[in-house]
């Protein structure tokens, strides 16, 4: 059983590791999880204190398709290098780039390239399709919203009864999630939010993979963790995560602690519980061998 490991935004893989060594050390010994590093020079992450030495390095220059493109092929010339690999554990931003990858790759061709996920504070994740909510993007652009407006027109009137479903989702995650986020300077690398009120910006605005925008959802068995001492933003964006995917085919829990890996003896022992029921879901949907 081999589990690809992506470590979270301004961290690294031996970081990583280091955060779940009490997971790894509790899981079946003849499990490979193998730790890698994001492509991208970063700074200190949100939440590395200095008992880690960098160098650090994040998934990803930004978030923008282009950018989310770049990201995604150099995770799967990780894979193809490093796989294959059965499963995937992602923490924070490592998290969001499985489900990125996993979503591309279901809608493009049909298929998940991994069999059980297991994501750990994930955040919010972002697709690399410029048409993926391209036409909600444009008319809430149109509204001449600001961003301390909560919907509400530029004249200060409601409009609400015009907006579509799609248009306040999108924009309420803004405001709510992603806004505090970046005020609070935990969003790295940074977001330029006005690319979502300016119309002559779409192709600039990052696409945020939101369930309530998505088909069908993602049909693997995976594990969600949080911390439930995390920010109220961040537990939000894990919450967003955690609805792509199938909740027949998931099984979720809550940690003690804030945007980290479980590290107590009963929280690490129900994820690695969370661990080996996902395994065994895959294997009763015919995804891993018996």
């Amino acid at each position: 059983m081999r589990l690809l490991c992506l470590h979270g935004v301004g961290s690294s893989g031996s970081i990583c590791e280091s955060q779940f060594q009490p997971f790894v050390k509790a899981a079946d010994p003849s499990y490979e999880f193998v730790f890698v590093n994001g492509p991208v020079t970063s700074i200190r992450g949100p939440g590395m204190g200095g008992e880690y030495d960098g160098p650090f390095y994040s998934h990803t220059t930004g978030y923008t398709t282009g950018e989310m493109v770049e990201a995604l092929d150099h995770l799967e010339a990780v894979m193809e290098e490093m796989g294959p690999f059965d499963g995937v554990v992602g923490f924070s931003q490592g998290a969001a780039l499985a489900i990125s990858y996993i979503y591309d790759q279901k809608t493009r061709h049909g298929q998940t390239p991994f069999k059980f996920a297991l994501f750990f504070s994930s955040v919010c994740a972002f697709s690399p399709n410029p048409d993926y909510s391209k036409d909600v993007i444009e008319r809430l652009s149109g509204r001449g919203y600001g961003l301390a407006q909560n919907g509400h027109g530029t004249n200060g009137s409601s409009d609400a009864s015009s907006v579509t479903p799609e248009e306040r989702v999108l924009w309420e995650t803004i405001l709510t999630v992603i806004k505090p986020l970046r005020d609070s300077q935990a969003l790295l690398p940074d977001i330029d939010l006005e690319v979502y009120t300016r119309r002559d910006d779409v192709d600039n605005a990052p696409r945020l993979l939101l369930p309530q925008l998505m088909g069908e959802k993602i049909k693997i068995p995976t594990f969600h963790m949080h911390g439930k001492r995390d920010a109220e933003f961040m537990q939000d964006m894990s919450m967003i995560a955690r609805g792509m995917f199938d909740d027949g085919l998931m099984r979720k829990a809550e940690h003690s602690g804030s945007h980290h890996p479980p590290n107590k003896d009963a929280e690490v022992r129900t994820a690695v519980r969370g661990l080996e029921w996902a395994i065994g879901q895959s294997r009763k949907m015919g995804l891993l061998a018996q």
